[in-house]
């Protein structure tokens, strides 16, 4: 199969139609009227009768209007929508005095009002950090979190300890959604190669972005598949790793609505929410090399019961129940 110019191979496997890819908000019910709105005057008052509005009016205004509506980091989501769309720095706003233009006001109006209806920050904007790398997210992906960051120092502290032993290290994200993991692994380990598997063609495309936008392409194979679907020919892994959906299937659609505008894809995991585990339990060892890591974060009233069934195993020969940056276990490692 052809490869582009990042690694992308030709979609094969299962069809996913437009349900799959579908925020799981999509049938939530609005919560009620919007309470946003700026200042008006006529006449002179400004362009098309908008009021005159400095950045720093303009920031207090968007802070108050996602403070009523109950957004917990207000402050900090006001900043960020104003400096990017006036293109400016968080350090850089604070110290703007000037009118922004009526085209930039009516971006952050906007912004503040799809924000009040519980579109992430991240949609808006573009983009999120990620073990400190910039990252494009889109509608198509699940946008990364700092929980998966844990599992991400475990990875990248394993694959350092095999290059020192001259092994350039072989990882399978599974899963990558918005590539982040396999992004923040190849910057890290310049001499591992990573192999990044995902079922939606269009989180594909955010993946392919980030890769371009950190020059990765070379060292990063991404695959169309449906799981581990056409790998399991051979252990040829150091590292498997993965954030795969663990939501309950009866709990998604009563997840915050942030979450509701993420793709059900990513989020729901089966009854209870360990569908995916099990199958990668089930599938690693046909994927690990000797003394190789199955990596995967989970909730936190998940860990004990997969740390049971993982440590059952016959290839198993230590479980780890990894812990996030909140002291919480969200994660697994499994070493063979």
């Amino acid at each position: 199969m052809e490869r582009s110019r990042v690694g992308l191979v030709e979609p094969h496997g299962q069809a996913r139609g437009p349900l799959h890819d579908a925020p799981c908000g999509a049938n939530i019910p609005p919560t009620g009227p919007l309470k946003y709105s700026r200042p008006r005057q006529g006449g002179d008052g400004g362009v098309d009768g908008e009021t005159c509005r400095n950045v720093r009016q303009v920031l207090r205004e968007a802070e108050e209007a996602l403070q009523q509506a109950g957004v917990v980091s207000a402050r900090a989501e006001a900043e960020w929508l104003v400096a990017e769309a006036c293109g400016l720095s968080r350090t850089e706003l604070f110290l703007a005095d000037s009118l922004p233009e009526p085209e930039i006001l009516r971006r952050i109006d906007h912004w503040v009002l799809s924000r009040l209806t519980g579109e992430p920050l991240q949609h808006l904007i573009g983009y999120t950090d990620f073990c400190g790398h910039r990252l494009e997210v889109s509608r198509d992906v699940l946008i990364p979190r700092p929980e998966t960051e844990a599992l991400v120092d475990e990875a990248r502290n394993y694959l350092e300890a095999l290059t020192r032993r001259g092994i350039a290290p072989r990882v399978l994200d599974l899963g990558t959604g918005s590539g982040n993991i396999a992004t923040s692994l190849s910057l890290a380990i310049p001499s591992c190669v990573v192999v990044a598997v995902e079922l939606s063609w269009n989180a594909l495309r955010t993946a392919r972005a980030n890769l371009r936008r950190h020059q990765l392409g070379s060292r990063v194979l991404l695959i169309q598949a449906d799981w581990t679907q056409g790998l399991l020919r051979k252990p040829a892994f150091d590292l498997v790793i993965s954030n795969p959906p663990y939501v309950p299937t009866s709990h998604v659609h009563g997840l915050p609505r942030e979450v509701g505008h993420e793709p059900c894809l990513s989020l729901d995991g089966g009854c209870d929410g360990m569908a995916f585990h099990r199958r990668l339990i089930a599938d690693a060892p046909a994927l690990l090399r000797r003394d190789g890591v199955l990596c995967m974060e989970c909730a936190e009233s998940q860990a004990e019961a997969l740390c049971q069934l993982a440590s059952r195993q016959s290839w198993v020969r230590e479980v780890t129940i990894v812990n996030d940056l909140a002291g919480r276990p969200r994660g697994l490692w499994v070493a063979s």
